[in-house]
């Protein structure tokens, strides 16, 4: 198709990809610039923007406790696509994650929260995390880019206690197997109040490598 100019904006009801065609089969690839239907992912090559609504609706807190660890909610699969050119991806790397609460739990000193990346999914609620790496909380050793080091300070678990409008940040630059998708929340400590009003929004900036 030649070039076309258009002088208003371009609708998709499906999303929008950048193609590539290889010169020798023609087979059609989707791993150069893509924005999903929702406009929840954005992919730029390597890099990746990737928001999650969170909900803790389905949490039964208030009737079985649960461990550290164990799975609040899955929110669903990071991207792994990146060109063709590139050498096939083996890992993510975690630049930074964004929590905006909109709704707190229930008070209780004990309602945190933390990230894991898992090679599993569909692991329910109240059920020990499947192989986790730990991407935001604090069992996580972040790398500081100013020393080329990890830092010698301890992150904190997710507040799910936080007043509504107040946000989670947090800026890891640590890495985690390409297999390992799965995005949850999970329990950052043992816990036996209700966590069923909780909701946010979570954007993360990751790269593929």
């Amino acid at each position: 198709m030649a070039t076309t100019t258009f002088s208003g904006p371009v609708r998709s009801k499906s999303g929008f990809k950048v193609i590539n065609e290889s010169a020798t089969t023609g087979a059609i690839t989707e791993t150069g610039f893509s924005v999903n239907s929702t406009g929840q992912l954005i992919s730029m090559g390597t890099r990746k923007i990737q928001t999650f609504a969170v909900s803790l609706a389905s949490t039964n807190a208030a009737s079985v406790t649960y461990a550290d660890d164990d799975v609040l909610v899955e929110l669903g699969e990071l991207n792994t696509d990146h060109p063709d050119a590139l050498v096939t991806a083996s890992k993510f790397f975690i630049h930074k994650v964004v929590l905006g609460i909109t709704t707190a739990a229930a008070s209780d000193a004990q309602s945190v929260a933390n990230l894991n990346l898992s090679a599993t999914s569909g692991t329910a609620t109240n059920t020990a995390i499947s192989s986790g790496t730990e991407i935001v909380g604090a069992g996580v050793a972040s790398f500081n880019p100013r020393i080329s080091a990890t830092d010698s300070v301890t992150e904190i678990d997710i507040d799910l206690d936080a007043t509504a409008g107040t946000f989670h940040v947090f800026e890891p630059n640590i890495n985690a197997a390409i297999a390992s998708k799965n995005l949850y929340m999970c329990a950052g400590a043992a816990c036996d109040t209700a966590l069923t009003a909780f909701r946010a929004t979570l954007e993360i900036e990751y790269s593929v490598y």
